[in-house]
């Protein structure tokens, strides 16, 4: 038994000689690795701010603002509730650099009136939980559309107090929309859903959804340019595109990497778009493209 405990004795007092050898880096080497090489969260989703001028970025983490013309990025606080990878879309109002909306599944609809620094949940009226997409109307500040998965597209025009269901969304589930206020609708506006199969388009008097221009491919994310709204923007599984006439023909565009998965512009008409966990801007049209730092 002595001879034993002699044994563990020894081999005990050898991890402790080779642990003060090593010092610090025996404790902390493989957290050192790991941070290292630990990828940067990716970018969920991104929106331009209601005033124009600031840039909202959606990571699996945390959700960022920066003032478009600079790079001083600034954390945006989340509902304590909800963990940021279960959100899917966030959306801006109108005119307003304070009202932000976000959503996700589980989640519902979500919405701050000053900046982030308080949400309150907006799903009174809502069959369930399960949003997948949400968007503010370009002009009306108090009208915001919610998608969940399947019921269908809502509408509030108090600002998310009140819902009513106006139709069950394109053949094809969406996964990100927008409204736009392009000319030559029956009502206020345009909505442009991003589907499996293409985009997707429908006046906001909600009359019918149609394919426009037949794309035939999984769109990621779609957007328009609020400066010439007929301008509108997919990222596909096949490539970026661009149509100037509401998405009646689409031209490819050139893309900033191999896969775009998140759109946004601006009111001057820079186009922000997201691969993985890098930003990219275009100040022409999709041309050509600069990195933009994180």
């Amino acid at each position: 038994m002595r001879a034993v405990r002699h044994l563990r004795s020894v081999v005990f007092d050898k991890r402790i000689a080779l642990l003060l050898l090593l010092g610090p880096f025996a404790v902390f080497g493989a957290v050192m690795v790991n941070t290292k090489d630990r990828a940067p969260p990716q970018i969920l989703a991104l929106a331009v701010g209601g005033d124009g001028t600031t840039l909202l970025e959606m990571r699996a983490d945390k959700l960022y603002r920066r003032a478009a013309a600079d790079g001083a990025w600034a954390q945006v606080p989340l509902p304590r509730a909800v963990a940021p990878s279960r959100i899917t879309a966030i959306a801006a109002v109108a005119k307003s650099s304070d009202v932000l909306y976000l959503a996700g599944q589980g989640l519902g609809v979500w919405r701050s009136d000053n900046g982030g620094r308080d949400w309150e949940a907006r799903n009174d009226g809502l069959p369930s939980r399960e949003a997948i997409a949400v968007t503010a109307h370009a002009d009306r500040p108090e009208t915001v559309y919610a998608y969940l998965a399947g019921n269908g597209i809502f509408r509030s025009e108090d600002a998310g107090k009140h819902w009513k269901q106006m139709d069950g969304g394109p053949r094809a589930a969406l996964t990100q929309f927008v409204h736009s206020n392009m000319p030559g609708s029956m009502q206020s506006g345009w909505l442009f859903a991003a589907t499996r199969t293409g985009v997707a388009r429908s006046m906001d008097c909600f009359c019918g959804w149609y394919d426009a221009g037949g794309l035939n491919a999984k769109v990621h994310a779609v957007a328009y340019a609020p400066n010439q709204p007929q301008r509108v923007y997919a990222a596909t599984e096949k490539g970026l595109f661009v149509s100037v006439n509401g998405g009646e023909e689409w031209r490819r565009a050139q893309a900033p990497a191999g896969s775009v998965t998140a759109l946004a512009v601006a009111r001057s008409g820079t186009v922000y778009a997201a691969s993985g966990s890098k930003l990219f801007r275009s100040t022409d049209g999709g041309q050509t493209w600069e990195r933009v730092d994180a």
